[in-house]
């Protein structure tokens, strides 16, 4: 019965391309293939000391670094964050997360990740919009990981704030103001996976990436769907 109902769905209601809105193929998952094959791809997760690893250098001390795609203005990317953030398409995060999983299983950087450690929302956000974008993104690449998703060991307790005409370093203070960490016994001498769904200015993985390595021990990576350069 199940599939019987989701082909009469797809019937009255096809899917369509989330860039070029022609009609998906069942096949397909919210892209089409030729739209798929042009996704900025970053390939991260195979280059020591690539350029989201750099851009951390000096802040905070990180073992390896990995995002999936670019993040460009008005491209295919940022049509994909606005649809998981605020078009009830949660499920984004799970395409991308099992894609990523993949590649970080395959470079063999990753391995021995004890906890995936989401960025949280506010409260207050998730209500508001069902869900936090990043679960369903972590949850994927915990499963591929064999690590622990661990959703509750950071909180985010104030809305952000504009961040546009703040330096880096106001950024992170400011930041730093939003979360509080839990459970720390829990993270001792672990190596945690910090995951959010696109990487700009690194404020906000800086300020909770502080908090984690306040703990003694803990070795920290960094992954994302999207990361703007």
């Amino acid at each position: 019965m199940p599939n019987i109902l989701a082909n009469l769905f797809d019937l009255f209601f096809p899917q369509e391309c989330l860039n070029c809105r022609n009609l998906l193929e069942k096949k397909d998952t919210y892209l089409c293939f030729s739209c798929l094959s042009e996704l900025p791809q970053t390939h991260f997760s195979f280059h020591h000391g690539n350029e989201l690893e750099m851009s951390f250098k000096g802040r905070i001390p990180v073992k390896a670094a990995t995002s999936l795609l670019f993040f460009e203005k008005k491209g295919m990317v940022q049509k994909m964050m606005h649809e998981l953030k605020y078009h009830n398409k949660p499920k984004i995060g799970t395409f991308l997360g099992n894609w990523l999983g993949k590649e970080m299983v395959a470079s063999k950087r990753f391995e021995m990740i004890d906890f995936v450690v989401p960025v949280p929302l506010h409260p207050d956000r998730e209500r508001e919009r069902g869900y936090n974008q990043v679960h369903f993104f972590a949850k994927s690449l915990a499963k591929a990981l064999e690590a622990e998703l661990k959703e509750d060991l950071l909180k985010k307790i104030r809305n952000s704030q504009t961040q546009t005409l703040k330096s880096r370093q106001n950024r992170f203070l400011s930041k730093e103001k939003e979360f509080i960490l839990n459970e720390a016994g829990e993270i001792e001498n672990k190596h945690i996976l910090l995951v959010d769904d696109t990487i700009t200015s690194g404020a906000t993985m800086q300020a909770c990436a502080h908090l984690l390595r306040s703990v003694s021990g803990v070795r920290l990576s960094l992954a994302s769907m999207a990361f703007s350069a």
